[in-house]
């Protein structure tokens, strides 16, 4: 198990050290962003839908991830009253959220397995209701920072809040997969010996993005905020582990999954809402890659400690 976790953060460190030989360019992170989130990512969903058993009982889990993502913006919200502008975005951006399907699924499927990927992707779909789009709209409006946004007619505000959430081809996925899942249809055999490949690579492919991301930020007041972001997503990450595991109605290996997804770092979207918003994305990059190391360590020791493998 060390030596899986091992390998991945030898992909994250091994993308950051070739961007820094210029084999990489500074945005060539966006080609391993392009195709994770429109490639492999996409594949390994499907298949994981394709290749485990589900029920609605694990609608419970979608629940679960809408409310492990909405109830930390408004904390962070309040928490935060007194900072400056733009890094209480920072903070609400980044210290909720969590980071499923393109970092928490192919680890814990690296740790227990193709089948456990299931229970990631349920908790993923009410996560991403919020952090695909949610997130900003919630953002910018608390903290009054698009004044073009709030002038537009309530038709246009929807559409584009509506294009944010069926732009993501990942969302559109879960979607997809959630209608299956209600109407019973099951993915034919040769759509998932054609996805497989891509699907497996998904972990590898993750994990370069990250290392592609990852720029270490110059400015002390920066560093001071990722330190607040670091602390705020640690509580959350333990109240979310405990209530995953003392709380959900699920067997002790899905509990020990919903425990392990707790510990997941920033979502990409965040880095994504934060540039635009701030024009901090080397800080939010910095901050992901910190936050992956973490929660890959905090993973880790989870998965050891506890006897639901």
């Amino acid at each position: 198990m060390i030596f899986k976790s091992g390998a991945l953060l030898l992909v994250i460190v091994g993308a950051y050290a070739l961007k820094h030989l210029h084999i990489f360019g500074p945005r060539d992170y966006k080609v391993a962003q392009g195709l994770v989130f429109n490639m492999t990512l996409p594949c390994a969903i499907i298949l994981s839908f394709a290749t485990n058993k589900h029920d609605m009982h694990m609608l419970w889990i979608v629940l679960f991830g809408f409310i492990c993502c909405l109830v930390p913006f408004f904390i962070v919200y309040f928490g935060s009253r007194g900072d400056e502008k733009p890094y209480r975005a920072f903070q609400m951006l980044n210290a909720s959220g969590l980071n499923l399907g393109a970092f928490c699924l192919p680890v814990i499927q690296t740790f227990m397995g193709a089948s456990a990927g299931l229970p990631v992707i349920m908790m993923d779909i009410g996560n991403a209701m919020v952090a695909t789009a949610g997130a900003l709209t919630i953002t910018r409006t608390l903290l009054h920072m698009d004044e073009n946004f709030k002038t537009l007619p309530l038709v246009l505000r929807l559409r584009g809040i509506a294009h944010d959430f069926l732009g993501s081809v990942s969302f559109d996925i879960y979607m997809l997969m959630l209608v299956f899942m209600f109407a019973h249809i099951t993915i034919p055999d040769p759509i998932v010996t054609l996805i497989t490949p891509f699907a497996n690579a998904n972990a590898f492919m993750t994990m370069a993005m990250i290392g592609l991301m990852m720029e270490i930020p110059t400015e002390h007041k920066d560093r001071i905020e990722l330190l607040k972001v670091i602390a705020w997503r640690a509580a959350f990450s333990v109240v979310i582990a405990l209530a995953a595991w003392y709380i959900m109605p699920f067997d002790m290996r899905i509990r020990e999954i919903l425990v392990l997804a707790a510990f997941s770092p920033i979502t990409i979207f965040s880095t994504k809402f934060t540039d635009s918003l701030t024009g901090n994305a080397k800080l939010a990059g910095f901050s992901l890659t910190v936050t992956a190391v973490i929660g890959l360590v905090a993973m880790t020791v989870a998965h050891a400690l506890l006897p639901g493998a």
